[in-house]
């Protein structure tokens, strides 16, 4: 029970930490190759494109998380607490609905025989001569929806046991 915990504490953060650093210093390789050696790593920057990618998959999940995502909440904010819950629990469900919609449309798009025959024309796996293959890139979309999902499923059920305790 305590790496289930562990992982939900901090199972993105983790990831986005990684995956920032991952960008800056193969942006930061890629430019001082460039501009003192005059040479360029022909890989880096599609690695550098795919780690942003799944950093924004990773970090919509952390931000349903910590609920911090822009909102316009100017108006919801007049209303009183049983309405602004009632709203809340609406838009998460909306959501939830949204990301459930991603991850299987993302699923079905990787399961595509089209996708899974594309490779990475310039990426290859370490040590080896075989090319990354696009699953990897795509697959971003239906874990960063999944991911968010169980976010928004705790937000909801947070949502549902302060509606318990304020609708008594």
């Amino acid at each position: 029970m305590k790496i289930l915990k562990w992982i939900d504490d901090n199972l993105e953060i983790y990831l986005v930490n990684f995956l920032l650093a991952n960008i800056a210093v193969w942006v930061f390789i890629q430019v001082v190759l460039r501009y003192i050696f005059s040479y360029s790593l022909p890989w880096s920057e599609e690695l550098v494109r795919w780690s942003f990618v799944w950093l924004i998959w990773v970090g919509i999940s952390y931000g349903f998380k910590v609920q911090k995502h822009v909102a316009i909440d100017f108006l919801v904010n007049k209303m009183p607490q049983k309405v602004r819950l009632i709203i809340n629990l609406i838009i998460n469900l909306i959501i939830l609905w949204c990301m459930i919609k991603l991850a299987v449309l993302g699923t079905e798009q990787i399961l595509n025989p089209i996708i899974a025959k594309q490779n990475s024309i310039v990426l290859y796996w370490p040590f080896t001569d075989t090319h990354v293959t696009m699953l990897w890139l795509y697959a971003s979309l239906p874990v960063g929806a999944f991911l968010s999902s169980i976010r928004v499923l705790q937000n909801i059920y947070a949502d549902i046991k302060t509606a318990l305790v304020i609708f008594k």
